[in-house]
């Protein structure tokens, strides 16, 4: 196997180990993953001035016997200006961690252009929460986790849920909504749901992704 890597993909997370190391995580067309940036935090460390949500080329090498690779090489292509500013911060980390939890190889390059187009919409739109619950259930149907649409609708209660409880109740315009985000074109899904009671379907995203995902870190930020 070729020890060296060189792939393209957005930097999701920034985690500082003692002695200057961080753990980089991507999301890449090819799927999530993480290296390590050695002494990155140190005043001389230039992979330590790279930030959330550039798109990077970058090249890593795998040692024999190591669990992560080491990041050798990072060319920033561009970067997302806006998504340090509340709340917009807060939803583009949630997106992040969400692609990066279910960018399998399997299902990565159908990931890949939804989290770029969301955190692009996160970082423009006058109304960035309407991109985040596009973006949001696009990624889980990308992923084979969108709602069972057939049911009666959605339960408010929230923890342990049952098959036909799962998400949240969002009535008949929720209902509808959610289908123009899971099934039309992206523009006209957005249109759709500037009419829509986006709390709700935030929150049913929250929930149905706590079920189908796992918690994720960045829920509590939104």
């Amino acid at each position: 196997m070729d020890r060296y890597r060189t792939l393209e993909g957005l930097l999701i997370g920034r985690k500082p180990l003692p002695g200057g190391d961080v753990i980089l995580s991507f999301v890449t067309p090819e799927g999530a993953m993480q290296a390590v940036a050695r002494k990155a935090m140190r005043p001389t460390g230039r992979s330590g001035r790279l930030s959330l949500f550039h798109h990077l080329r970058f090249q890593v090498y795998q040692k024999p016997g190591n669990d992560l690779p080491t990041l050798t090489q990072a060319e920033l292509v561009g970067r997302l200006e806006g998504l340090e500013i509340p709340p917009r911060f807060a939803y583009a980390s949630y997106l992040g961690e969400l692609a990066f939890r279910l960018a399998s190889p399997e299902v990565a390059s159908r990931i890949w252009p939804i989290l770029i187009s969301g955190l692009r919409g996160i970082a423009k739109h006058a109304n960035p929460k309407v991109v985040l619950v596009w973006a949001g259930w696009r990624v889980l149907r990308a992923a084979g986790l969108q709602p069972n649409m057939s049911g009666q609708g959605f339960s408010l209660e929230e923890g342990r849920l049952t098959e036909e409880e799962r998400g949240v109740f969002l009535g008949s315009e929720g209902v509808q909504a959610l289908r123009a985000v899971l099934f039309l074109p992206g523009s006209e899904a957005v249109e759709a749901l500037e009419r829509a009671p986006l709390d709700r379907l935030l929150r049913a995203l929250k929930v149905h992704a706590d079920s189908t995902v796992g918690a994720l870190n960045s829920a509590a930020l939104l």
